[in-house]
């Protein structure tokens, strides 16, 4: 009887090869949940996390039920579970860094602007943010499920299964140095992307800063700091507002890298 029901739905007559199988799957996709903010990061509670990493196992089924070769047992099997965690995690930060560039672009403008001391959870990423930046990371956040990267990234997610099965491991043709390269190019450009969001913003508060040190100058009786706070604030708002429209721009534009970015990923760990 059971094994007519596995016949029926296409799966592998062995049931104890299906349960190693999606014991592998779901060591690939657990760490996305837990990294990737779009997909709700820590906000989500840990059962439903391990019910939705359940849930991706049950739609690979039928690659599971495609794929070849005896699983393996004892240190070879830990091996590969321990290939599927870190395919898992490369990819979760992969995704993740664009979010974390989002959020340090508001940091560094409340920095300037000198409100960076009221600070906030960004649940998703699991660090703490400025007012602005919290602005920027939910923002960016919003727009990508709208415009339905979503679904782009979850299907490159599980077409990472047909270019490198579970059973197998990366074989980088291609050599090592190529996605070392491409890793260390993305962390690094979290920084010069905040700094290109940041930069409006910065720029016209660091001229306030000019202009009120210039007042200083002329008139030592003058309080500037307490005068200069309130403007600053202003300032700083005003030209987000003002960006605002290039601003939606580049979120969708850097938001686009990052997929493109994952998709090459994909291809290193496949090749």
């Amino acid at each position: 009887m059971l094994e007519q029901w596995y016949q029926a739905l296409g799966l592998p007559i062995d049931p104890e090869a299906l349960v190693l199988v999606s014991a592998l799957v779901f060591a690939r996709s657990l760490p996305l949940l837990f990294l990737n903010p779009f997909l709700g990061g820590s906000v989500v509670p840990g059962p439903v996390k391990m019910a939705t990493a359940f849930t991706f196992v049950v739609l690979l089924l039928p690659v599971l039920s495609q794929m070849g070769g005896q699983v393996p047992t004892g240190v070879p099997y830990f091996a590969l579970l321990i290939k599927e965690l870190m395919v898992g995690v490369t990819l979760g930060f992969v995704s993740g860094l664009v979010f974390l560039a989002f959020s340090a672009s508001g940091r560094l403008i409340d920095m300037q602007r000198g409100v960076n001391m009221a600070e906030t959870m960004i649940f998703q990423l699991k660090e703490r943010t400025s007012l602005m930046g919290q602005l920027y990371s939910q923002s960016a956040i919003i727009l990508f499920l709208l415009a339905g990267g979503h679904i782009v990234y979850l299907r490159g997610f599980f077409s990472s299964f047909e270019l490198l099965p579970v059973l197998e491991f990366p074989s980088f043709s291609g050599g090592t140095v190529p996605i070392l390269t491409d890793l260390a190019r993305s962390s690094a450009d979290v920084l010069l992307l905040a700094l290109q969001l940041a930069a409006p913003a910065v720029i016209a508060l660091f001229l306030t800063d000019v202009a009120f040190g210039i007042i200083n100058r002329a008139s030592p009786q003058i309080n500037v700091f307490i005068v200069s706070q309130p403007a600053k604030v202003a300032v700083g708002i005003f030209f987000v507002l003002l960006v605002l429209r290039v601003l939606v721009e580049q979120y969708d534009v850097h938001t686009q890298e990052m997929l493109v970015t994952l998709y090459r990923f994909i291809g290193y760990m496949g090749s």
